[in-house]
């Protein structure tokens, strides 16, 4: 598994610009387990950059274990089965995370029938 960092660093690459017209937003991770740590993310003008730890007030706030972060990131399991499971929980305006969702090109995995 990628550790938080590469995951993190990574996002830019898999930032969709075109979806984020017009929000500018800064974004907090806020990571626990394997690898806690803390992010920050800003959108302005349709770039995105990441800072290690919290550099500015964020927007909106995600929660949850590092590596549940770098299962959504790199498409092992869908954002809203994480959310709705309660393993990442997004604090702020319903919008923005309904926004922040809509940011990435996840990569999709295959379902392993077993």
């Amino acid at each position: 598994m990628p550790s938080i960092r590469d995951v993190v660093m990574n996002l830019p690459n898999i930032f969709k610009a075109e979806k984020a017209k017009g929000w500018n937003r800064v974004i907090l991770l806020d990571l626990g387990g394997e690898e806690p740590s803390k992010w920050t993310l800003t959108i302005q003008d349709g770039v995105l950059t990441v800072e290690e730890g919290q550099t500015k007030p964020p927007k909106l706030i995600i929660t949850g274990n590092s590596e549940h972060i770098v299962q959504m990131f790199t498409g092992e399991v869908p954002p809203m089965k994480l959310v709705n499971a309660k393993l990442i929980k997004m604090q702020g305006p319903m919008m923005d995370a309904i926004a922040f969702s809509g940011l990435w090109n996840i990569p999709k995995k295959e379902e392993k029938n077993t």
